[in-house]
């Protein structure tokens, strides 16, 4: 006994032929696009179509980086004291972020606790000269009293990704600050190093 494969039969109205299941010649979109054609494939090929291929091409590459470090060699083991909070860690500028660009920033510092008592640690990164308004990002953690000798002197790391771009601008500053909430006893301590990383977006 033979077995007879069903096969549906298409047209293709520009040349007058009719093709058979996947014989029809048809290239699936690599993109949301208005046309049906490949720019991976063909980069040469002019469609027509009001798309930046370019754009969508290049989305996710590195635009511009900054980044500051200071004290990169620590004592060890880490000796008492330090820059007294509330302290500005560090600063970065990127000379230009567009709109629809996104800014990955990454900071990493130590903080000291020569108190006898826990301490809350508050780190800040704001964007433009450091007020309410400014703000962007905020986290509170816990280091250890400096008797009980656990954690009392603590690696501190900050992450965030700054979407909120409405419009190009130019100078963007971030800073990021170390504060104590209540009471006396942090200190702010080497290695620190903050990084801002501009990428193509839109995403």
């Amino acid at each position: 006994m033979i077995k007879i494969k069903k096969y549906n039969c298409y047209y293709n109205g520009k040349n007058g032929k009719y093709y058979v299941e996947n014989s029809y010649p048809k290239k699936k979109k690599s993109h949301d696009c208005c046309c049906d054609h490949d720019y991976k494939e063909d980069k040469s090929y002019e469609c027509g179509c009001k798309r930046d291929h370019k754009e969508d091409n290049e989305k996710g590459k590195l635009v511009e980086f900054a980044y500051q470090n200071a004290s990169p060699i620590s004592n060890l083991p880490p000796g008492p004291g330090g820059l007294a909070l509330p302290q500005t860690v560090a600063a970065v500028t990127l000379n230009k972020v567009k709109v629809g660009n996104v800014v990955s920033l990454n900071g990493l510092f130590h903080i000291n606790n020569d108190s006898p008592a826990v301490q809350d640690l508050v780190a800040t990164i704001y964007r433009g000269i450091p007020s309410p308004a400014n703000l962007i990002y905020r986290k509170v953690i816990e280091i250890d009293n400096a008797e009980g000798v656990d954690d009392d002197f603590t690696e501190v790391v900050v992450q965030f990704v700054d979407d909120n771009f409405r419009t190009t601008q130019e100078n963007v500053t971030y800073t990021l600050v170390a504060t104590q909430r209540i009471g006396t006893g942090l200190f702010l301590a080497g290695p620190i190093t903050f990084t801002a990383t501009e990428i193509k977006g839109p995403f």
